[in-house]
């Protein structure tokens, strides 16, 4: 791996089309260990220094790293295991965390990706704002959802992103 989108976003700005390509391919990452049974993998990490990048063709394209706070198979859970100002309102407990953490965290990500700023719990609403594609600004609210249950499946926004990158 080249760099991590950490780094990348320190030096530049992401094109819209590097938005649309490395989120897709996190978003695919994420959604192939949501999917393993008998027990999904949740990251619990999710953030932009856990995103490795490399070039392909002139492109960069995203791999999720970090998986020292996953839980693999459903074995005790530590609280709060990944950066906080990424993490869901549930992620502060040990108790019934689910998937949807890494929802919440991708979302943040999102953000972070677009208006590249760190995700700030404070400013959340302010940030999200900033986010000029109003289709990944509304992408953005539904991962941020405080409520676990109201936030989408990775599948879901695997569907959502590729249908974005297709029509632009």
């Amino acid at each position: 791996m080249e760099t991590s989108l950490q780094a990348l976003l320190v030096q530049r700005p992401l094109s819209a089309t590097e938005v649309s390509i490395i989120s897709l391919d996190v978003a695919r990452g994420l959604n192939y260990l949501h999917q393993k049974k008998p027990s999904p993998i949740i990251h619990r990490n999710i953030n932009s220094s856990n995103v490795l990048l490399w070039r392909q063709g002139d492109q960069w394209r995203g791999k999720v790293s970090g998986f020292g706070a996953a839980n693999f198979m459903q074995q005790t859970m530590t609280a709060a295991p990944g950066a906080p100002i990424y993490s869901a309102p549930e992620a502060l407990t040990a108790r019934n965390q689910t998937v949807k953490i890494d929802v919440y965290s991708f979302g943040a990500l999102l953000c972070e990706m677009c208006i590249r700023e760190l995700p700030d719990p404070e400013r959340r609403d302010q940030q999200v704002a900033m986010v000029t594609n109003r289709l990944l600004r509304a992408l953005i609210r539904e991962c941020l959802q405080s409520e676990r249950e109201t936030r989408p499946a990775m599948e879901e926004i695997v569907e959502e992103l590729q249908d974005l990158q297709e029509s632009s």
